[in-house]
């Protein structure tokens, strides 16, 4: 499993997690987050689009990761996911349990031209 940042300036940082994510790696995981969001001025997006395997471990990881950097006065948001991710949110759904997926930060964009809707804001990549 691998956890590096991506994108990281004074707005936002983007830290992406690659690989399986299970009982074995779960604590790692949450570590090294933390150690990367120490440095975190703006709001923290995960891409967590190649995750090749994640079981309930690694949702309690990303779940105290963004518990701790609420704790400090931060918020952390899903930018993407992986189908191994997706289909773990859709089971914890399911079971009653709403799953921790906070939807990106609004970005300020201009509106298309071309579009056939006033709406102008961008819509989650994550949605359950």
């Amino acid at each position: 499993m691998d956890v590096y940042f991506t994108r990281r300036d004074e707005r936002l940082h983007m830290i992406a997690v690659r690989g399986e994510v299970d009982l074995a790696t779960a604590w790692d995981l949450l570590l090294r987050l933390r150690m990367l969001a120490a440095s975190a001025s703006g709001p923290i997006l995960l891409d967590l689009s190649q995750i090749t395997f994640i079981d309930c471990s690694g949702l309690r990881a990303l779940r105290a990761f963004e518990r701790h950097v609420a704790t400090a006065g931060g918020s952390v948001h899903v930018a993407a996911v992986s189908l191994a991710v997706a289909r773990l949110f859709e089971l914890v759904s399911s079971c009653g349990d709403r799953a921790w997926i906070p939807a990106p930060p609004a970005l300020e964009t201009a509106p298309d031209p071309a579009a056939t809707h006033s709406e102008s804001s961008m819509s989650a990549i994550v949605g359950v």
